[in-house]
């Protein structure tokens, strides 16, 4: 099963996607091309990359910032731009697309399909906000109460897409993105994810049609030569360094105790009950 592979990229991100397609090229196994979607070619030089013009897509930034909570437009942008690939390229994509995070690096050889199937990475966790809207528009919500799609990466396939389309468009007759946006919470900054409708969507509709396997990796706020040999000497598949982490105190030891409590089974029991005791809210 050949796939294609596609990276967004701010450019604040331009200095990790490096590294990033960097050990795409060297561990994900079996894809045809990689696409890069953005604003500018920022790695004209690479020759074994196709650069996508987010500029010849049926929306941009500033109509989704009329909808979006304060500051959040990119955000959702980008999603969108995910979510509208297949249609806005057609036939020069393939069926099978594999999404991967700008900020995500495979360390180890990594295959994508087994016996046809695509295989998804789960992760524990959950924000309800991003299930009230797939209840809302698509007319189903969670479907696991054990883990979330949430990973940095996914295979989106066409044919999917597109009846993840037919439904949120209401058959058409309004446009997906708009439809999205109109009934996301405000109230949240958080308040839709591509990743938890295309994962939830499979497996509501089509369960039999793919597998779920569990591969590790860590969340982390660097991503130097040495982050990533410990990385890879632990065991861990890839590495997702947020930029977003390096803002908290204490960021690195944050990551480590997350990750300890990822590994006993305790990071979704400790959310809940700080949730309920209001301690922290589902934003």
């Amino acid at each position: 099963m050949k796939f294609d592979i596609l990276f967004l990229c701010h450019e604040k991100d331009k200095d990790i996607l490096k590294e990033s397609l960097k050990y795409a090229k060297k561990n994900v196994l079996g894809y045809r091309k990689i696409f890069l979607l953005s604003k500018k070619n920022y790695f004209s030089r690479d020759k074994d990359i196709e650069f996508v013009n987010e500029g010849i897509f049926p929306f941009d930034k500033e109509e989704i910032a009329r909808y979006a909570p304060l500051g959040r437009a990119g955000w959702y942008f980008q999603q969108f731009l995910k979510l509208y690939f297949f249609k806005v390229m057609g036939k020069k994509v393939l069926e099978n697309l594999l999404i991967i995070d700008a900020d995500t690096i495979f360390l180890k050889k990594t295959e994508f399909f087994e016996n046809g199937k695509p295989l998804y990475n789960v992760e524990i966790g959950y924000h309800q906000p991003y299930y009230e809207i797939l209840e809302k528009i698509f007319g189903f919500g969670r479907q696991s109460n054990d883990f979330s799609g949430i990973t940095h990466h996914m295979i989106f396939q066409r044919r999917y897409i597109e009846d993840i389309f037919r439904i949120g468009s209401r058959n058409g007759k309004k446009e997906f993105w708009k439809e999205i946006m109109e009934n996301i919470n405000k109230e949240t900054v958080s308040g839709f994810s591509e990743y938890d409708l295309y994962f939830n969507y499979m497996l509501t509709k089509h369960p039999d049609r793919i597998k779920i396997r569990k591969i590790r990796f860590i969340e982390f706020p660097n991503y130097n030569k040495e982050v990533i040999n410990i990385a890879k000497f632990l065991g861990y598949y890839y590495l997702s360094a947020h930029d977003y982490l390096r803002e908290k105190k204490f960021p690195i030891l944050g990551c480590i105790f997350s990750e300890f409590l990822k590994r006993f089974g305790l990071k979704r029991f400790l959310k809940e009950i700080l949730i309920k005791s209001k301690i922290i809210n589902e934003k």
